[in-house]
């Protein structure tokens, strides 16, 4: 989907341009933003909605949830439109991943939904990158996934987040993670992820202290100069020495600002903790991540390389990025500011069906579907601006679009972008609170 040059390509998912991996037209790190114009949007009420569309309804799911179809043509779209919204403590934002492992390949959001208990809605989630079947990173995601308090995946490039439980969004995922090893800190370069990304025309050799745990659905990576230090977490203890200064406070839900307490079977990378690792073994080869180890990929001589089976060391993992924070592009709205689109992003500049979550000053979640034909129908960045006001959204990020546009809700599709509903990497459900 991207590529680490300065000019940064986002491809949709599979299938945009059916067949092939779609790429999106080129997105210019650091160039001037022209600012948006400012919108005087009236709220769309529901029964106002109604009346100016003959299709309109308004389904509700159960108590507090509801699924509204909107007229968007005063704002020049006239492709179907669905919202669903949500208030109060009933229903909560979970993110889910294809076959529940990182690169595990694809999945429809309805399938996820199913398969997950109390599931009542889902769409669509983050941007992500797929290869030919039998290829290297099936479904490779894109942006960084922090799941229950624990960190998944990091960012593959810059790449916008958004945290679920604070209802926040921000222009990166704030983490970090490093290894004490006989007093000596090793950072981490990243989680669960190869370095670099491999895309067309980008062929730069692996690099980096890569780390991997068991949500990892393949092989680790292996090349030349690189040895991978296979441990076994022997506990996980809490360090509210490495807590967050700054969690969000916006609403009942946002996360603790301590840190999560933990056990000896809490995963390695829950957020704000430690964990002991013991060194069982070292390869050169590609292999998969059993349960309970962790495996460092280093490039060879690194001070890993002073270790000895049977050594121990500790692992930090911090981050005030929320407990569920997943990723997209662009942010939309922030917290009632319009968030300025590079001229140069011309995704957003055409119309495309699109998927955007966000939330009112109220705190109703909204998840908003526009439907669409890649470069013909749909809604531009601007139009998705002037829609999510119209409805009192203050804070918003999109999600990835095109053919992946899809929304379930209680066992009916209500839409999906393609001739049937695509498998993707990532889901972004509702779920009914216990």
């Amino acid at each position: 989907m991207l590529s680490r040059a300065s000019a940064i390509q986002i491809r949709a998912s599979r299938g945009i341009s059916r067949g092939r991996g779609f790429q999106l037209p080129t997105i210019v790190v650091g160039l001037a933003i022209a600012v948006i114009a400012s919108f005087t949007v009236m709220p769309l009420s529901v029964d106002e909605v109604a009346s100016a569309s003959p299709t309109t309804t308004v389904t509700t799911i159960a108590s507090e949830l509801n699924v509204h179809a909107i007229n968007g043509a005063q704002y020049g779209v006239h492709a179907p439109i669905h919202v669903l919204t949500f208030t109060g403590s009933q229903y909560s934002l979970a993110i889910d991943l294809a076959n529940h492992e990182i690169d595990g390949g694809e999945e429809t959001p309805s399938s996820m939904c199913r398969s997950t208990v109390d599931c009542v809605a889902a769409v669509n989630g983050d941007f992500y990158d797929v290869t030919h079947k039998g290829k290297p990173d099936p479904g490779d995601e894109v942006g960084g996934i922090i799941q229950n308090c624990v960190l998944l995946h990091t960012p593959e490039i810059s790449h916008q987040q958004v945290d679920l439980d604070g209802r926040q969004v921000n222009d990166g995922l704030n983490w970090s993670v490093s290894v004490d090893v006989n007093g000596v800190n090793v950072p981490i370069t990243a989680i669960n992820q190869e370095l670099p990304m491999s895309y067309v025309n980008v062929n730069l050799p692996l690099a980096g202290t890569l780390l991997f745990t068991t949500q990892y659905a393949l092989r680790i990576p292996s090349g030349a100069g690189r040895l991978t230090y296979e441990f076994i977490q022997v506990n996980g203890t809490t360090s509210p020495t490495t807590s967050p200064t700054t969690s969000p406070t916006t609403s009942p839900t946002t996360s603790p600002t301590t840190s999560p307490t933990t056990s000896p079977t809490t995963s390695p990378t829950t957020i704000n903790t430690t964990t002991e690792l013991e060194l069982v073994a070292q390869t050169t080869n590609a292999v998969r991540v059993p349960a309970n180890h962790v495996f460092i990929s280093a490039p060879t001589g690194s001070t890993l390389a002073t270790l000895q089976v049977g050594n121990t060391v500790t692992m930090t993992t911090t981050s005030s990025a929320g407990c569920n924070n997943i990723g997209g592009h662009p942010i939309l709205l922030n917290d009632g500011a319009v968030v300025p689109i590079s001229p140069s992003d011309i995704y957003m500049d055409q119309k495309y069906a699109r998927t955007v979550i966000g939330w009112t000053q109220s705190g109703q979640t909204v998840i908003m579907i526009v439907a669409g034909t890649d470069d013909k129908s749909g809604a531009t960045g601007h139009q998705l601006v002037m829609l999510l006001q119209s409805l009192n959204v203050v804070t918003a990020l999109d999600l990835d679009g095109g053919d992946s546009t899809a929304l379930y809700a209680n066992g009916h599709i209500y839409y999906h972008a393609g001739r049937a509903e695509r498998p993707v990497s990532t889901g972004l459900l509702v779920v009914r609170s216990p």
